[in-house]
């Protein structure tokens, strides 16, 4: 009796092992598992590894995987996060500001971060090519290093608005060591999560999980940004599997996203505004009536609809919609938007230095903003305006505008949040300053907001400086372009921004 009660004991206990085996087999099953590499179809190439270069939005996401700036910015609660720098103050006059700095961040190269670093990087971007990181750098009366933790920044002109400026990664530190030893390809040495691995300018990035990050490590070992200027070859390749996101699908084919099951669509409203920049410096343009004429004789909507298949949003001034300081309540200061009205189109017309019109070319470098001068050229035949349509590549329309050979260009911009980031677009000295334009009262608001803590008082300095803007007329906006992105069912961790700079820091994909 005693034998059979022990091997009984022995089966059971046997059975109970194996259901425990079986259970832990089972959750282990359960455990998600991702592809160790994501790729990611891009429409817009990538052409440098250095931030300080950087011209588009595909620039930016790279460089928010490569490289960290003092500060961050969170589009989505629209706040100030820190980066390197885990505290900062200002003096009470704007001109003084400490940061202390993280002691536990790693360049790629295996360097360790310190103030140093910062002070070699401000007299970096003062040799750049870049004018707005120039400008920025040159800004700055001194860069003090107290300590490798703490250093402080002297402005020469006091900025509320510096966070908001030194959140971008164009402005992001630099190793010393790096760029002295290697000045080709040393800025592309930088602390964030991913290192740059490979890198074909106009073909592929890919970016490889940096091991010492300061930060949350990555699921995803490598991200491969794929190059695919055409949207239905990215979609082509999202659906066989080729790549596991879609940026910026035709809108043409939205329809086509939403109706597969294996995909998810996500769309929104873009920061980007699409706008015409008159020459002021020209001739004919430099008549004020004259660019009220043309403005005008658009219909944005037709453009719209005509241009972009109805896929954006009338814009309504030269400021963006998000932006700090925005206003476009034209009415209530005696002015009127920028609504189609012929009659009024050549009533400013006859008050110009051309009353019969007169032959203009408008330069653009991209096939739906091509479309949308065809559109315009169309409505400006009915005040007498005739309209030639040049067509660039992307580097020739950067190198008209940044020697004032041209009369009207078609060009999009993202704002950043800070209302001082008008500045780039209306005061001389600025290569995006696409209009030339220079109205002595406006610099010297921009100079003044810049240092107005009162924040009725600065809002209402930047409501003056746009409605002198509108009624001057340098630029005529037009919309804001809706985007979307595209993925896969299994993409994960991935976020999303209204700027197109989408962060793929903790991006994963199920296998």
């Amino acid at each position: 009796m005693k034998r059979t009660v022990i091997v009984m004991f022995l089966i059971l206990l046997s059975l109970s092992l194996c259901f425990a085996g079986g259970g832990k087999e089972d959750q282990l099953a359960k455990t998600p598992s991702y592809k160790e590499k994501v790729v990611i179809g891009t429409q817009s190439k990538t052409s440098t590894t250095n931030p300080t270069l950087q011209t588009t939005v595909a620039h930016r996401i790279v460089f928010t995987l490569t490289h960290n700036s003092l500060v961050g910015y969170d589009e989505k609660s629209q706040e100030i996060i820190p980066e390197l720098a885990t505290e900062w103050e200002a003096s009470s006059d704007l001109k003084i500001w400490k940061f202390t700095l993280r002691d536990d961040v790693y360049f790629h190269n295996g360097e360790k971060f310190t103030a140093d670093d910062i002070l070699f990087t401000s007299k970096y971007g003062q040799s750049v090519k870049n004018a707005t990181v120039k400008s920025f750098w040159d800004s700055i009366e001194s860069v003090n290093v107290i300590d490798d933790t703490h250093v402080e920044l002297v402005l020469k002109v006091p900025n509320i608005d510096l966070l908001h400026l030194i959140s971008k990664k164009y402005l992001a530190i630099l190793n010393r060591k790096a760029i002295l030893g290697d000045a080709l390809n040393g800025p592309s040495i930088g602390t964030g999560p991913y290192v740059n691995k490979e890198f074909y300018s106009g073909d592929y990035t890919l970016l490889e999980r940096f091991d010492k990050y300061w930060g949350e490590l990555p699921v995803t070992k490598y991200l491969h940004f794929r190059y695919l200027p055409e949207g239905s070859s990215r979609l082509a390749a999202l659906e066989n599997g080729e790549i596991d996101v879609c940026q910026a699908p035709n809108f043409t084919e939205l329809d086509i996203i939403e109706a597969n099951p294996d995909l998810v669509l996500n769309t929104y409203q873009t920061t980007a505004l699409t706008f015409l920049a008159l020459n002021t410096e020209d001739p004919i343009l430099s008549d004020e009536n004259f660019r009220l004429a043309i403005a005008h004789a658009i219909n944005i909507q037709d453009v719209i609809d005509g241009a972009v298949g109805g896929f954006a949003s009338i814009a309504n001034g030269m400021w963006g919609y998000f932006q700090y300081g925005f206003f476009d309540d034209w009415k209530s200061v005696g002015q009127a938007p920028y609504t189609t009205n012929i009659e009024k189109a050549k009533q400013y017309l006859a008050k110009s230095s051309h009353p019969k019109g007169a032959k203009l070319t408008f330069t653009a470098a991209s096939p739906w903003t091509v479309n949308s001068l065809q559109i315009i050229k169309d409505q400006l035949k009915a005040i007498g305006i005739e309209v030639a349509i040049e067509q660039v590549d992307a580097a020739g329309l950067s190198r008209k505008a940044s020697t004032g050979d041209y009369q009207s260009l078609i060009f999009s911009f993202t704002f950043t949040s800070a209302g001082s980031d008008a500045a780039r677009i209306f005061t001389p000295g600025n290569t995006t300053n696409y209009a030339r334009y220079n109205n002595a009262r406006v610099n010297e608001l921009f100079d003044l907001a810049a240092r107005e803590t009162d924040d009725a008082s600065r809002k209402a300095k930047y409501k003056e400086i746009q409605t002198i803007v509108h009624a001057e007329c340098p630029y005529i906006p037009l919309y804001y372009s809706n985007s979307g992105v595209a993925h896969s069912t299994g993409v994960e961790g991935a976020v999303f921004n209204t700027s197109g700079k989408h962060d793929y820091t903790y991006i994963k994909v199920l296998e």
